[in-house]
């Protein structure tokens, strides 16, 4: 990391920025060129959980290469010539959640986190047609600008 000064190493922040953002980007592997896109998802258990249909463009790519990159970023806020933030950027892998117990658990916390008008148990239907992937964290690199660094000076350019 080129600003070192901004990197943290610390499990605690990751995981807090985890928790408090609301969409994750995901990037697959499409052989050709990353296919990245935002999911919301939900940090339970040391692991980062989304949902999805059974079938798509999203789990072909994973059955091909499970291995994922994944960003979030938080108190986000553009002021003149900086941008305060917490982000979190990793890898990891991807496999479908089959266990029902797991899944069940993991729709509750969707439904809790995103305040879902959600009924449970969930129809054995909607619960059959619904697609889990967890992402088994492998790497994690935290970041931050901290707001009390204020601005920073606009070069000047000759024309």
């Amino acid at each position: 990391m080129r600003r070192t000064e901004r990197e943290i190493l610390n499990s605690e922040f990751m995981h807090q920025v985890l928790r408090d953002a609301t969409e994750i980007y995901i990037a697959l592997n499409t052989g050709a060129a990353p296919y990245i896109l935002p999911v919301n998802y939900i940090f339970l258990n040391g692991s980062i959980f989304f949902h999805c249909a059974l079938e798509g463009r999203k789990l072909d790519l994973l059955r091909a290469d499970p291995r994922i990159g994944f960003s979030v970023a938080v108190d986000i806020k553009v002021e003149k010539t900086t941008t305060p933030y917490r982000s979190v950027c990793g890898t990891g892998v991807g496999e479908p959640v089959d266990d029902p117990k797991l899944k069940n658990e993991v729709l509750k916390a969707f439904a809790a986190r995103y305040n879902a008008p959600c009924v449970f148990p969930v129809s054995a239907a909607k619960f059959a047609n619904t697609g889990i992937v967890r992402i088994r964290i492998e790497t994690l690199t935290g970041k931050h600008s901290r707001p009390d660094e204020g601005p920073r000076p606009v070069p000047h350019f000759e024309r």
